[in-house]
């Protein structure tokens, strides 16, 4: 209700446009400019925090004026503490670092934060490095009492792994856009607790092909099916959804300025 009341009558955000019937593998058919239909991404929301797009400073300023204003007739109160700016400029040889306020209180300009257990930094989201780092955290945990422990059977541990590690791994990987040095990443630190777990040392000379066969588990096969099952369920949602209309956009947005409260 506040946000309705925020930006009711306002037309500010980034402008997309899209279209969503057709098969969505088709990229000749998607790429058409006829048929298509314009949304406005403006506020972001997740849990208690709110991600305010634009595509200007002037743009954003205007914004966070409105719902800064529009928490106060609520009696709610924006935490300027956490409230910070990232800017997405085209071209990072030149650009002018932005200036949000909040009354006469000027919000900090970041180069990355955290949003949706990712680092965002320069309109890239970091996810891999985050991910690795926490699962390697979980899988460090359970050194001494599960996986050193030659008591426990092999697809004991794989259960375990699969459960505690490779979910903290692979948390959201549905909507990653991966290269090929992302999946090898993946793939290199995977295959370390493989071999950990399987306790397969290097002076063994086994092959991690051998490994995964004794393990019976890739990761690649773990995130095509993660990925396939996602896009099978933004496919069956209506039309006004975000994430559908996101999901095949036919023109690019431009990088804009970012408040996040």
């Amino acid at each position: 209700m506040m946000l309705l009341i925020a930006f009711k009558d306002c037309e500010l955000g980034v402008q997309v446009r899209f279209r969503t019937e057709g098969n969505v593998f088709n990229l000749r058919e998607l790429q058409a400019r006829t048929k298509t239909f314009a949304a406005v991404m403006r506020d972001l929301l997740y849990t208690d925090d709110c991600a305010l797009l634009a595509h200007s400073e002037a743009d954003a300023q205007h914004l966070f004026d409105r719902f800064y204003m529009a928490a106060s007739r609520f009696g709610l109160t924006v935490s300027l503490k956490k409230t910070e700016v990232l800017l997405q400029p085209r071209n990072r040889s030149y650009y002018i670092s932005p200036s949000i306020t909040a009354g006469d209180i000027e919000l900090p300009v970041v180069d990355k934060f955290c949003y949706f257990g990712s680092i965002m930094s320069d309109g890239k989201a970091e996810k891999i490095n985050s991910r690795i780092s926490k699962a390697s955290s979980a899988f460090g945990k359970l050194r001494h009492c599960l996986w050193d422990d030659h008591g426990i059977r092999l697809d004991t541990k794989i259960s375990v792994y699969v459960t505690v590690v490779l979910t903290i791994l692979l948390y959201g990987c549905e909507t990653w856009t991966l290269y090929r040095h992302n999946i090898r990443k993946l793939h290199q630190f995977h295959m370390r607790c493989l071999r950990r777990i399987a306790h397969i040392q290097w002076k063994d000379k086994v092959p991690n092909t051998a490994a995964l066969q004794i393990c019976n588990l890739k990761i690649k096969t773990m995130l095509m099916t993660a990925q396939y099952c996602w896009v099978g369920q933004i496919t069956q949602m209506e039309d006004t959804r975000l994430p559908k209309s996101l999901f095949i956009p036919s023109s690019n947005m431009v990088p804009a300025p970012m408040a996040v409260s």
